[in-house]
This record gives C-alpha cells, structure tokens and sequence, in this order.
C-alpha cells in the first residue's frame, strides 16, 4: 500500500516537471523567433546601401518613440511563431523602429538603429530589442 502511493506521489511530481518544462521550453522558442525577427532587421538596416542622396527606408529617421515597422508584409503586426504547415498564428508582435541621428565632432551622419519587439506569451508581455550603429556609405 505504501509503494502503490510512493509511486502516485512521484507519477504526479513528474507530470508537473514535466509541465513545467514544456511552459519554459515554449517561452524559449518563442523568445528565438523574436530573436531571429530582430536580428534580421538590424542585419538588413548594416546591410542596405544608403548614401547622402539616397536613404532607404529603413533607415529614415523617426522620433524617440519610434514608428511600427512591418517588415514580413502581413497584416498589422508581424508574426512571432506559426503552428503547422497551416501558418495558424500563435503568438503575434508589435515591431518598432527606431532611427535617430548621433552627435558626433566630425558631423558624420552616423545613426543609431534599434528594433524593438513586443509580444504577449500566456498573459504576459515581453520585448525583445537589439541596438546598433550605422554610418552612411559616402
């Protein structure tokens, strides 16, 4: 009788371990996607040519609080993670661009580029944000 409920209490431990693991493997996942949509963003803001007489668009500068950015030519909002060949949207972000000019001695146009990503994950919402600096090519 004893052994029949040492094994129910620890059946019943690992089932919730085990729960617990997948919530925080989820989380993980989905903190890459927004990872990967971030870097790829910051990748095509370094990797664009942009000269004096030619700013792309990614590149324009925006105020401090920055402007929604669409960058996978969906519907508002851009999407974190898919479920199935299906494309069935789970978990879906906001994506903001940030340019703005950075003083320097010798007035180069130099800029800082920050994409930030906010989504919500089982309630409650996260950001995910790379920064980096960019010069113009001439």
């Amino acid at each position: 009788m004893m052994g029949a409920v040492l094994i129910g209490l620890i059946a019943v431990g690992s089932v919730q371990a085990l729960g617990a693991m997948n919530r925080n493997a989820t989380g993980y996942r989905v903190m890459t996607n927004a990872r990967a949509i971030v870097q790829r963003n910051i990748d095509s803001a370094l990797s664009v040519t942009a000269s004096t007489t030619s700013i792309p668009a990614i590149l324009a500068t925006t105020s401090a609080g920055g402007s929604a950015y669409d960058d996978d030519g969906g519907a508002a909002g851009v999407t974190v993670v898919l479920q199935g060949t299906a494309g069935t949207q789970l978990v879906q972000g906001t994506l903001t661009r940030i340019v703005t000019a950075v003083a320097n001695a010798d007035s180069a146009d130099i800029r800082l580029v920050t994409f930030l990503l906010d989504y919500t994950l089982r309630g409650r919402a996260y950001t995910y944000q790379l920064s980096s600096l960019r010069a113009i090519d001439d």
